[in-house]
Formats: C-alpha cells, sequence, structure tokens
C-alpha cells in the first residue's frame, strides 16, 4: 500500500461498499460565475465545499476565506470524482508561484464529475456563507460548483452528505485558455498542496498523491518522472 495500511484498506473498503443515493432534486450545478442569490436563498445559508488544492492549505485559504471558516474546515473524500492537474495557471497565479524550468509545469489542480466507483479525492471541506463565495469568485476563475457525495476523513462510517466541488470544464473561457491535458504539475504550488496534506497526517498527504492524476497516470506512480522532467533532467 503506499499509505499507511490501516488508513488505506479501511478507506478503500469503505468506498467499495458504498451504495450512493440519487442525489436529492436541489442538487444542481451552479455556473461560473456562480448566482449568489440562488446559492443562498435566505439570510444564514451556508454551502459545503470540498476544497482540493492549494484551499488545503490553511495559509494559502487564509487569503480568501476569514480565521473562522478555515478553523472550522474539516478533511473530508469526494466521491465519483476525480482530481487532475489539467488547469492552466493564470498570470496572477504565475505571479504568486514563480516561473517553472519546464514549460509544461504550469498545472493547476482540476477535478471532473466521474463515473468510475474507484475515483475519489480527499480535500478539506468548508462550510461557506455569502462573503466567503463572493471572495472566492475571484481566485477560482472559470470554476463551475458541481455537487457531489461526501465522507469525513475521519469519520468514515458516516453517512454520505452532499458537498460542491470546482470544476473547469471548458478549454477557454472569455478568451483565456483554461484546459490543457498535457500540463505538469507547478512544483511551488504542487508543494503547498502537499504541506497541507501534511498538516493533517502522513496517511492523507499519501492519500492526495494516490488520488490525483497528471496526464493519464496516478501521481504517486510517475512522481519520480515528473519531478526528473520539472527539473530539466529530461
Amino acid at each position: 500500500m503506499i499509505f499507511p495500511q490501516s488508513e488505506a484498506l479501511r478507506l478503500l473498503d469503505r468506498i467499495a461498499d458504498l451504495v450512493l443515493p440519487c442525489p436529492p432534486a436541489e442538487a444542481v450545478e451552479h455556473l461560473y460565475p456562480w448566482d449568489a442569490e440562488l446559492l443562498f436563498p435566505a439570510a444564514g445559508t451556508q454551502i459545503t465545499l470540498v476544497g482540493y488544492g492549494s484551499l488545503m492549505n490553511r495559509k494559502s485559504a487564509l487569503r480568501t476565506f476569514s480565521t473562522e471558516t478555515v478553523r472550522d474546515a474539516r478533511p473530508a473524500v469526494v466521491l465519483g470524482a476525480r482530481r487532475i492537474y489539467e488547469y492552466v495557471m493564470s498570470p496572477q497565479g504565475r505571479r504568486v508561484y514563480g516561473p517553472s524550468k519546464c514549460q509544461h509545469s504550469f498545472g493547476v489542480l482540476n477535478a471532473r464529475p466521474s463515473n468510475h466507483s474507484e475515483d475519489w479525492f480527499n480535500g478539506m471541506a468548508f462550510s461557506l456563507r455569502m462573503e466567503d463565495m463572493q471572495k472566492l469568485v475571484s481566485r477560482e476563475y472559470a470554476y463551475d460548483l458541481v455537487p457531489a457525495w461526501s465522507i469525513p476523513w475521519d469519520e468514515l462510517d458516516a453517512a454520505p452528505r452532499l458537498t460542491y466541488f470546482l470544476s473547469c470544464r471548458q478549454p477557454n473561457f472569455d478568451g483565456r485558455k483554461t484546459i490543457d491535458p498535457e500540463l505538469l504539475p507547478h512544483p511551488t504550488y504542487h508543494a503547498l498542496c502537499e504541506e497541507g496534506c501534511r498538516e493533517i497526517s502522513p496517511g492523507f498527504l499519501e492519500a492526495f498523491r494516490s488520488s490525483t492524476w497528471v496526464r493519464n497516470a496516478r501521481y504517486s506512480d510517475s512522481r519520480e518522472l515528473i519531478e526528473s522532467d520539472q527539473d530539466g533532467r529530461n
């Protein structure tokens, strides 16, 4: 097993045994830019979003969310979706994360709904209010809000609950290229994601590596090749 065996077996066994209910009628997609009135129809309404990239890093999440929102976030597993490096890092992102030695290494994480039962990913579940979403909309450019079932990382026996994750599915948006399936991870961005996972647990980090795809392979299976390519050794 590529991450601690007890955690691995329990997680994979739980996913294999799950029979997910049909999504309720209110489980609808919200296309970018999201309509706040539909997301928050009444005062006090909150939605749960599972962040699966830089939002897993507490310091990075605090750039957008309140201290309270980040403090209350909990690790979770999203079911029926695949996380993949294919989103083209924005010009602003390149200023934040810096240059890369490889011309292909400007990949940021995306996630897509999947019909494969073995597709899942881990992340941080945030309970968001309208003010959180208003700040998030400029950070997560061209990402739609997609509903999915999730379970808590620390309570795998809990019943699945409806959450949302971010998914960019348009190769171009408003004149900007957003998707490139040949991308490799931006090394600084990826390190930030791993740092956030490591703060939770070694098993959470290894789950991140094994449930993240680069091109047509899992990151955990192609890590050495990716790192050598990014360093310009190939």
